[in-house]
């Protein structure tokens, strides 16, 4: 079945949504399983924590470069076949990690894991095509909350699974769930029309001056990108925290404390309202402000469980709600250029969550915890560079919410 253009259609069953949000969550996951594992991973290779930690920043990496060179493929096309191949890809990589016996192989496979799991960046420009008119923001969100979903709930379900049976059975657990995706995607996936897009080399060689030529987009990039990095040190570094002489928790531990994280997801339809009644710019002010002050706080209480917690809650909400500030923004630039301009957003997005990854790895070996929170007070203190954008009407920002739906 080749599904009408959303001008045309009238309904998008429940289901559907629900499976594109699950699709996109188990996807995503794959970035974020190593954040858990690497202290179970250096131990098996026999190298330190710093060392071991190039493994998350290269599965991030790979993500920004799989946005940039295997998204604007959705383009030219057909996306459920795209997201069909790719999820065959994904799967064969998940293998490979499984069977790694150095870091180099780890390192290579981790970087190649990245660069294909980018299905979710698919799925969503398909979720818009299919949906009405007037259902196009509720559908979005209810399908973008799947990657948040996937993203913190990847530390619960890898840390359960290697406290149990050991980091290697994470990714044997992960290509057969992989299976299982592409099962459902096959037989429940609407296919899309054809499109009428440039070819591939130059939808490439336009992203360039696309993002020269974008006051808008530059500054959404470097706000989200800055915050993102800043929300990476933290879960990245986690790990190490809980296992500390104040905890003493295993890599279990960092998984419940993502649960926390999910809950924050659900509690932006909150701060939609506020966006509604006091504009974008108010919306980037107050979520960098949310993270700040709870980085600032966990400087002391870090070490406190629930003052852990609650920073957890604080950091997922702040940066969640200028992920969709910042979107809407550059949304606003033109309705023919929104795949590449989401494109080279994501790939800012994660290069930072890259950045963050690797530098508060950098920060924990050498000034442990409280040099964490210093990086990550100075990265959003450079997100504040956001609050000189121009004007983004009001209306927008908390419509995409709809009160119900996030996105990250």
């Amino acid at each position: 079945m080749i599904v009408k253009d959303s001008e045309e259609a009238s309904h998008i069953p429940k289901g559907l949504v629900l499976l594109m949000a699950t699709v996109c969550g188990f996807t995503v996951a794959n970035v974020y399983l190593n954040q858990t594992l690497l202290v179970s991973m250096s131990s098996t290779f026999h190298v330190s924590a710093a060392s071991i930690g190039i493994i998350a920043t290269l599965s991030q990496i790979g993500y920004a470069l799989g946005n940039l060179l295997l998204v604007p493929l959705g383009d030219i096309f057909e996306r459920k076949k795209l997201i069909l191949v790719l999820l065959f890809a994904i799967c064969i990589v998940l293998t490979l990690n499984a069977l790694s016996i150095n870091t180099t192989w780890m390192m290579v496979t981790s970087l190649a894991l990245g660069i294909v799991t980018v299905v979710p960046q698919i799925i969503v420009p398909l979720a818009a095509n299919i949906a009405p008119d007037d259902n196009r923001g509720k559908v979005l969100g209810n399908v973008a909350i799947g990657l948040v979903c996937g993203i913190l709930g990847a530390r619960l379900v890898s840390g359960f699974i290697d406290v149990h049976f050991g980091w290697r059975m994470v990714y044997w657990a992960a290509a057969v769930a992989t299976l299982l995706m592409i099962f459902l995607a096959y037989a429940y996936f609407p296919r899309s029309k054809g499109t009428k897009a440039n070819n591939y080399k130059y939808l490439l060689m336009s992203l360039g001056p696309l993002f020269i030529k974008e006051r808008v987009l530059q500054k959404a990039c470097l706000s989200q990108g800055m915050m993102f990095a800043s929300f990476s040190a933290f879960w990245t570094t986690l790990v190490f925290l809980l296992h500390t002489p104040s905890y003493s928790y295993g890599s279990d531990m960092a998984g419940i404390i993502g649960l926390v994280g999910i809950a924050g997801a659900f509690a932006t339809p909150i701060i939609g309202r506020l966006i509604d009644a006091k504009g974008a710019k108010f919306a980037t002010f107050l979520c960098t402000s949310t993270s700040l002050i709870a980085f600032i706080g966990l400087v002391w209480g870090g070490y406190w469980l629930p003052g852990l917690i609650l920073g957890a809650l604080l950091i997922t909400i702040g940066t969640q709600a200028n992920q969709v500030a910042c979107q809407f923004s550059i949304f606003q630039l033109g309705e023919e250029k929104r795949s590449r301009l989401n494109g080279l957003y994501m790939v800012s997005t994660f290069l930072g969550g890259s950045l963050g990854s690797y530098m508060g790895l950098l920060a924990w070996s050498k000034w442990q915890w409280h040099g964490v929170c210093a990086l990550a007070i100075l990265m959003i203190t450079i997100s504040f560079c956001s609050l000189t954008q121009k004007k983004i009407p009001k209306r927008t920002i908390g419509t995409l919410m709809n009160k119900k739906g996030s996105n990250i």
